[in-house]
């Protein structure tokens, strides 16, 4: 192929990688987000001329607008290595791929290495896409779809890409170290898909435990949740759901029954008013999940709870305003007026 040919080919080509890979970024979160796939992100990049010309000239490519099938490129980073066949399914059945240039989940590394894990597809956006008249313009090209998962992306951008730029034949020693660390986040990577099933299978083993059968378990996060459905259930409180169960917030309240002397799934059911749900409703009806919990911890043993340091939230802002004032109304409903009153003086910011 003569240069300017060459030249003219690339001028003209680019602009239309660029918009391809726009096209299939988007279309692969869109994917990802219609399967519930959690990932970290879903990114896109198209060559330079000069990267598209040096990458010619290294690969000593004879018929160039053939063989460069990655001009544009898009990468999904996931968290879990158990995700990528997922993945990998989505994109064999919505592109059309081009298996001779691509690298499948199974033929990523031999039995016998270790290293650069990561899966390529290189692909067309599909003979249904091909077909419509707005995407003319981008119909035939070819991009490269890559699948890594975030310690399979950190481990490439640390060793196979700088290691790409030195050479390959680096020092044995060296070389060693990368085989033994690359080693141990591969065992890491299937760790982290291990450590979800189990979530997921001790889950399950506890979907359909009654109030009895929780009575005999140790709180954990998972069971706290699944207590608090079945005991409002059982009481008739319904709660506002809440999306960050499991995080900072949810070991706070854990630590904070241990304080209330609540820290077993028994004590907590007892300790619930008879009347709790009747003025739940009427004072605070959008409750939720941790406000029912320090709501029996107040309720039970406010004392106790105040003792642990630091409590990062507050019952109220100003113990003399009105929201500090529908509280000790809210509260003397379970306890005397004059301990509403001192417990609200208690959790209140400018105590």
């Amino acid at each position: 192929m003569k240069d300017i040919s060459l030249n003219t080919w690339i001028d003209e080509s680019l602009p239309k990688f660029e918009l391809l890979g726009k096209h299939v970024a988007f279309i692969v979160e869109n994917l990802l987000q219609q399967n519930g796939i959690d990932y970290l992100s879903v990114s896109y990049r198209t060559k330079t001329k000069e990267g598209v010309i040096e990458k010619i000239g290294r690969k000593n490519y004879k018929n160039p607008i053939e063989e460069l099938t990655d001009i544009s490129g898009v990468r999904v980073i996931l968290y879990l290595e158990s995700d990528i066949g997922k993945v990998s399914d989505v994109i064999k059945s919505t592109f059309n791929i081009d298996f001779k240039n691509s690298v499948d989940n199974e033929g990523r590394l031999s039995s016998d290495k270790v290293g650069y894990r990561s899966v390529h597809y290189v692909c067309d956006i599909g003979e249904k896409r091909n077909a419509l008249k707005e995407y003319e313009y981008i119909s035939g090209l070819t991009c490269e779809i890559q699948v890594r998962t975030m310690l399979q992306h950190a481990w490439a951008e640390l060793t196979h890409d700088r290691n790409y730029k030195l050479g390959t034949n680096l020092p044995l020693q060296i070389q060693r170290k990368i085989n033994l660390f690359s080693g141990m986040l591969e065992i890491a990577d299937e760790g982290f898909s291990e450590i979800v099933n189990s979530i997921e299978e001790y889950k399950e083993s506890i979907r359909n435990n009654d109030l009895e059968q929780l009575f005999s378990q140790e709180i954990n996060s998972i069971n706290l949740f699944k207590f608090v459905q079945e005991i409002t259930k059982d009481i008739g409180l319904n709660l506002e759901p809440v999306k960050d169960w499991g995080g900072s917030t949810t070991k706070d309240v854990i630590d904070e029954l241990k304080y209330s002397e609540l820290d077993d799934f028994k004590l907590i059911a007892d300790a619930i008013p008879d009347n709790y749900v009747e003025v739940c409703n009427e004072y605070f009806p959008e409750n939720n999940i941790y406000g029912f919990l320090r709501d029996i911890m107040l309720i039970k043993n406010f004392d106790g709870l105040s003792r642990k340091e630091p409590l990062n939230w507050a019952l109220v802002g100003d113990e003399d305003g009105e929201e500090a004032d529908k509280a000790r109304e809210y509260y003397s409903h379970f306890m005397p007026e004059d301990e509403a009153m001192r417990l609200v003086r208690t959790f209140a910011v400018n105590d």
